[in-house]
């Protein structure tokens, strides 16, 4: 059968075809459906979009076409804060609690950050603010590439390709291998660096992006085992030990990943299979359930994770923790979601005008096999995952991270019928054009990356200069005295402790280094007078650096 195929598809490849019968009885529509099943299977790149069988050569360049414009624009969005210095207080916390884990100074169940810290809800030297795992992780960064700016860096990088792997794999899950747009996985991964929110989450090295991942991994082994019946003890094991490491890396928000198995059997079959998603669910439910009671049988893990959820978990629920102006009111929580929407909106009007470009312009009517289902699993997941976030009023932007995945999955699988509609309709001329400015693109996002990387990220240029030139004079491991109102500044106390390992203290500590700002210096100089600091002849923007050579001579007599 296999040298029918191969001659078949010679012949029709050839231009040879036309409609009378080959072999025996073998009819057009016969001969369409043996030609397509040889070529996926030999070259998987298969297009079965009728009215454009003639130009199955094309799709292997259309698709590297998508890739190449899709590493351009992506590398364009990332390179613009990932290999500039400069981050957002967060992410350096996270890192500098890594570093120190690496150094040991903390430990898994007992990382540190300093013995000061910016938010009064964290009063003890142990960092209860978020589970560890990412400091784990991370801390092996800085084992292997040492203590600079660039380890943090790398480790965001190694995320963001790691989650891009996944959700090419997830693509092919869910798309059938004869469907147009199974070989267009480009289309989703372009697609996440349209959302605002990416060029600056996924390097600034925050929680949701590793927890992202880790929820990503359990979607795929979830899937994988409903798929493949005699593998799926592996596969379930696979997904419950996933979904416990999100947990361990920021909490219960990862939980809304027991929802795939309901929201997979509800939508991606032609009639619901709801007793095998029960099943699937009790099973993701039962097992982590289990790993974190034996978890918790460990007195270390039980007591952080205890002091953890009545800190940061309960006291959010209760409005007991930060208190933002954009979730006051009655509307207040619905704030999450019109983020979430203005981050969808340029690819939702990427899809307008693909559907009137179809519609009334190309006047296309050309039926590919809707990915309907695939849709509606995607969007749902990734509102199932932002939707409970309305129980707290403490909601920041980047807590929609973890559903940029699935939104991007599933309007790439709405988007993609309507541009394989308008691509195919270009002539094949175009082809060679497309694939020079593609290349052409990722020059261009290559060159602009090397002219930027290492400079100061231009928001954060005059802090870093004055965090640099206090490092060159105060030694490293040394307590810092500042003003109590300057102890609130997190961008200077998280890049303080990440640079160079600095403790904030008061004056009350007698420290022999005292950083003052310009709204507090000229109340604190009668006091640093009196102690005997003077100041200290470095140029900085906004600060004044004062040091004390002695500790001041006892007038006190025995």
């Amino acid at each position: 059968m296999m040298k029918k195929e191969r001659f078949l598809a010679i012949i029709s490849i050839n231009g040879v075809f036309n409609g009378q019968k080959y072999g025996k009885g073998v009819k057009k529509n016969e001969l369409e459906s043996i030609l397509m099943r040889f070529y996926t299977r030999r070259y998987m790149r298969s297009v079965s979009l009728p009215g454009f069988f003639s130009v199955l050569p094309t799709a292997v360049a259309y698709r590297r076409i998508g890739w190449l414009f899709t590493v351009a624009w992506g590398a364009f969005i990332v390179f613009r804060r990932l290999l500039r210095e400069g981050m957002w207080a967060d992410g350096l916390t996270y890192a500098a609690l890594s570093r120190n884990m690496a150094i040991g100074k903390g430990s898994f169940w007992s990382p540190v950050f300093a013995s000061s810290f910016w938010l009064p809800f964290n009063q003890t030297e142990t960092f209860y603010e978020h589970p560890p795992l990412l400091f784990y992780i991370q801390s092996w960064f800085f084992r292997l590439l040492g203590d600079t700016y660039v380890t943090e860096r790398v480790y965001c990088l190694v995320m963001l390709l790691l989650i891009l792997f996944l959700m090419v794999q997830l693509w092919r899950q869910l798309v059938p291998t004869d469907h147009p747009m199974y070989r267009w996985e480009w289309l989703p991964v372009f697609l996440l660096f349209t959302f605002p929110l990416t060029e600056w989450t996924y390097a600034q090295n925050y929680l949701d992006v590793t927890m992202s991942l880790f929820c990503l991994l359990t979607v795929k082994y979830t899937i994988e085992g409903w798929q493949n019946p005699k593998r799926w003890f592996p596969m379930a094991t696979l997904a419950v030990l996933a979904l416990l490491a999100a947990f361990l890396t920021k909490g219960p928000v990862s939980l809304h990943v027991l929802a795939v198995p309901g929201l997979y059997g509800l939508f991606c079959f032609p009639t619901p299979e709801l007793g095998k998603a029960t099943r699937w669910t009790f099973l993701l439910i039962g097992g982590f359930a289990l790993l974190l009671s034996l978890l918790l049988l460990y007195e270390p893990a039980r007591i952080f994770l205890h002091t953890y959820f009545n800190q940061q978990v309960w006291a959010a629920l209760n409005g007991k923790r930060e208190v933002y102006g954009d979730t006051s009111g009655s509307l207040g929580r619905t704030f999450i979601v019109k983020v979430l929407l203005t981050n969808l909106a340029p690819a939702l009007v990427l899809l307008a005008v693909l559907w009137l470009l179809n519609r009334f312009w190309l006047k296309s009517r050309e039926a590919i096999r809707p990915l309907s289902g695939m849709i509606r699993f995607y969007i749902a997941l990734g509102l199932a995952s932002t939707l409970p976030i309305m129980a707290t009023t403490k909601q920041i932007e980047y807590y929609i991270v973890p559903a940029l995945p699935y939104m991007a999955l599933g309007l790439g699988a709405w988007i993609g019928p309507q541009l394989v509609k308008l691509t195919f309709r270009l002539p094949k001329t175009s082809l060679r054009i497309f694939l020079a400015l593609g290349w052409m693109a990722c020059l261009g996002s290559g060159v602009y990356g090397i002219s930027i990387a290492g400079t100061p990220y231009h928001s954060h240029r005059a802090i870093l200069a004055d965090v640099h030139t206090i490092g060159s004079v105060v030694p490293s491991n040394t307590r810092l005295g500042v003003c109590p109102e300057m102890m609130a500044s997190v961008l200077l106390h998280s890049y303080l402790q990440r640079y160079h390992r600095l403790e904030m203290t008061t004056l009350a500590k007698k420290p022999v280094y005292f950083l003052a700002d310009p709204t507090c210096r000229d109340a604190q100089h009668p006091q640093l007078t009196a102690a005997g600091y003077q100041p200290v002849a470095v140029s900085m923007k906004s600060y004044v650096l004062y040091h004390r050579p002695a500790p001041p001579v006892s007038t006190k007599r025995l």
